[in-house]
C-alpha cells in the first residue's frame, strides 16, 4: 500500500458508505450508515429529506475516521458518487426548499403546453414523438412548476443528488459529466449543457442554464473539501 488513500463516498438507494482505497484500488477500510429508502406522503412518491443524505454521509464520514484512525492523515483525495436522477431543489442560500424526489418517484407531469413545432417535426420525423412525451413529462421540474409554483419560484439550483452533495463537501455548485441524466437538459454528444437557447432539451425542460450547476468531466477536480 502507498503513502496515499482515496476517500470514496457512495451515496446510494438504502445507505451510505465510507471507503477507502489505496493506490492499487485495495479497499482498506469501510463504515456504512443505512437508512430508509423513501418517505411516501401519497401514492407513487418517494421523497427523501436532502439534509438527512448529507447527515447520514458526515455519519458515515466520521465513522471510517473513528474505526481507522492511524489512515486518515493519509488521504490524498475524495471522490463522490451516488443514485442517479434524485433532485434536490435548493433556494439562494443553498437550503433545499421541499424534500428530494428521489429516482423511484413515480409522479408525472400533464405537460399541456405543447412544444414548439419545430422540435414536435423532428421527433415525429424520427418516431421519438411518445418516447419525447414520456421522458418530458417525467421531468420533476416540470412537475413541481405545474404543482408546486412558489416552491419552484425559490428554487435558485436544481441539482441531482451529486450535485447537493457536491456542493456540500466544497461549497460550489459542481458536479461531474457521469453523474448527469436524461431527465435534465443534458447535452450528452456535447457532455455539456447545450449551447444554444433553442435547443429541443431546454423546451423538455423547465430549469433554466442559471440554475444548473458547472460540469467537469468524469476524474476531473470538482473542489476543494472544506472545513
Amino acid at each position: 500500500m502507498g503513502d496515499r488513500l482515496v476517500l470514496a463516498i457512495d451515496c446510494g438507494t438504502q445507505s451510505v458508505r465510507g471507503l477507502l482505497f489505496d493506490d492499487e484500488g485495495h479497499l482498506v477500510a469501510k463504515h456504512k450508515v443505512e437508512f430508509e429508502p423513501y418517505l411516501s406522503a401519497a401514492p407513487g412518491y418517494a421523497e427523501h429529506k436532502a439534509e438527512d443524505y448529507w447527515r447520514d454521509t458526515c455519519l458515515a464520514v466520521q465513522g471510517l475516521r473513528e474505526d481507522a484512525p492511524e489512515l486518515w492523515s493519509h488521504i490524498g483525495a475524495v471522490a463522490l458518487t451516488t443514485q442517479r436522477d434524485t433532485v434536490v431543489a435548493v433556494d439562494a442560500d443553498g437550503i433545499p426548499v421541499r424534500p428530494a424526489i428521489t429516482w423511484l418517484d413515480q409522479r408525472m407531469a400533464r405537460c399541456d403546453d405543447p412544444m414548439p413545432l419545430v422540435d414536435r417535426l423532428q421527433f415525429r420525423v424520427t418516431g421519438m414523438t411518445l418516447a419525447a412525451e414520456i421522458t418530458r413529462r417525467q421531468g420533476k421540474d416540470n412537475w413541481m412548476v405545474e404543482n408546486e409554483p412558489e416552491v419552484w419560484a425559490r428554487t435558485s439550483k436544481w441539482l441531482l443528488l451529486s450535485g447537493y452533495l457536491c456542493y456540500r463537501l466544497t461549497g460550489r455548485y459542481v458536479d461531474s459529466v457521469a453523474s448527469q441524466i436524461g431527465h435534465i437538459p443534458f447535452d450528452y454528444p456535447a457532455r455539456n449543457w447545450p449551447r444554444s437557447d433553442n435547443s429541443w432539451r431546454w423546451h423538455m425542460f423547465r430549469a433554466r442554464r442559471d440554475q444548473l450547476p458547472e460540469l467537469v468531466d468524469a476524474g476531473g477536480q470538482m473542489g476543494t473539501v472544506s472545513a
